[in-house]
């Protein structure tokens, strides 16, 4: 019984340790860094969306107010106005109309600029994104090799359980699993019986009971009074 419960003990903390494998902690922050990246990617991608959309509707003005600038050069210099002070206000309309194209001329260059940054942006979070993913590849295939070697040597011990599994008595392969399952005992379902003492939960057993114990027969299922677990005499 002893000896099915050491195998049984390895075999739990290899299980503990294929689920705790620094590259499986590694992969979930990699995880962690592909969502950050497809939230940055997400506000970057709406606002060079929302830039886009001003510079083409400044583009539009700029458009509207030259083609206004040229209606207005074009009757300054046609020769049909000929009166000084009609000449006098088609050149003022024509320096305004000049001054606000250069203004959103201005405009659409800083927000042409500011796409650019947007650019360049998103770029960075492709090549981050490019490089996270890369970095996961690896760690899953890491994880992949660290899994198929351990569960090599779970089956090692699997196959090595049969033999004193086979060996206990009748009842005590599910009174040994149940008390396994209990997380109280952390997966020592039994303890050696030595001198008096439970050498699961370290407690004295009474006279009374000690003698009681080493009066049953040698298949009989024995339990400790104090913490339950099968004795081993």
């Amino acid at each position: 019984l002893l000896k099915l419960q050491d195998l049984d003990l390895q075999a739990d903390r290899l299980t503990e340790e294929r689920a705790s494998l620094p590259e499986r902690q590694a992969l979930e922050a990699c995880h962690s860094d592909l969502a950050k990246n497809a939230q940055l990617k997400a506000a970057a991608t709406s606002r060079h969306d929302e830039l886009a959309r001003q510079e083409r509707s400044i583009s539009g003005e700029v458009s509207s107010v030259a083609a206004a600038a040229e209606d207005v050069e074009a009757r300054l210099y046609s020769g049909s106005v000929t009166i000084p002070k009609e000449l006098e206000a088609l050149q003022e309309e024509l320096r305004l109309t000049r001054e606000k194209q250069s203004g959103l001329e201005e405009d659409e260059l800083a927000v042409m600029e500011k796409i650019e940054s947007q650019d360049l942006e998103l770029g960075r979070l492709d090549e981050q994104r490019a490089e996270i993913e890369s970095r996961g590849q690896t760690l899953t295939k890491a994880i992949g090799v660290a899994e198929k070697k351990i569960d090599g040597q779970l089956g090692v011990l699997a196959a090595e359980r049969e033999a004193p599994l086979s060996q206990l008595p009748p009842g005590f392969v599910d009174s040994y699993a149940g008390l396994r399952a209990k997380p109280r005992l952390g997966g020592r379902a039994a303890a050696a019986l030595s001198e008096g003492l439970c050498q699961g939960c370290r407690v004295s057993m009474p006279r009374v009971d000690l003698s009681r114990i080493m009066a049953e027969p040698e298949d009989a299922l024995l339990q400790c009074p104090h913490c339950t677990r099968l004795l081993v005499r």
